[in-house]
């Protein structure tokens, strides 16, 4: 949808780092820090991949696959509904075992996150889908969530930063919630222009 963007590269390179970063965080983070959810880095991982592969070049990937990830985000969708209600992690509840229970906050942002992903995804298989009202509805929504998103994770790292005794991992960790916050929000930005266009030349 966006890789022909000037931007697109600059995207990629950040999907890159929050990923990695994911996996630092992942491995190292039980150690020092008591923030860490195997889970949400799990996710925050998945989100990064599917962005990047979003911003690749139209041609680069067999149209199938975008089929697959509207598939894949729906169900990570639906994985994330089940720990707002349940408030603890899946595979905790799954096994039996004892876990800390999760915040509404942070799975209500991983169902925005993820829902967002699948939406955008099923946007861009159906370009005919997306310049319906109801569509071109939900998509102003979804701009507007994520840009709310994005100004509420720049004020948690400005508050890290300005702490006393900083937490490096958890400033970023909510560092990389701005990223793909404000990387939603330029690619549903993008969707907006490409429809609103469209629908000036039909």
């Amino acid at each position: 949808m966006t890789g022909n963007s000037l931007l697109s590269p600059f995207w990629v390179f950040l999907c890159t780092v929050v990923a990695l970063f994911s996996v630092l965080r992942l491995v190292c983070g039980r150690r020092c820090s008591s923030h860490v959810d195997a889970e949400h880095e799990i996710g925050h991982g998945m989100m990064a991949i599917g962005m990047a592969l979003m911003l690749a070049p139209a041609g680069l990937f067999p149209p199938d696959l975008l089929w697959w990830n509207s598939f894949l985000f729906a169900a990570t969708s639906l994985w994330w509904t089940s720990r707002l209600f349940v408030r603890k992690p899946v595979l905790a509840l799954l096994s039996g075992k004892d876990a800390t229970p999760t915040t509404i906050q942070s799975d209500g942002i991983q169902v925005l996150m993820h829902s967002g992903m699948c939406y955008l995804f099923l946007l861009m298989r159906s370009m005919v889908f997306s310049m319906t009202q109801p569509a071109l509805s939900v998509t102003v929504i979804f701009f507007v969530a994520f840009a709310l998103l994005t100004c509420f994770y720049g004020r948690e790292t400005t508050k890290d930063l300005q702490a006393p005794q900083k937490d490096w991992l958890q400033c970023g960790a909510h560092l990389a919630h701005v990223c793909m916050s404000a990387m939603m929000c330029w690619m549903f930005l993008d969707m907006l222009i490409m429809v609103v266009s469209m629908k000036c030349t039909c």
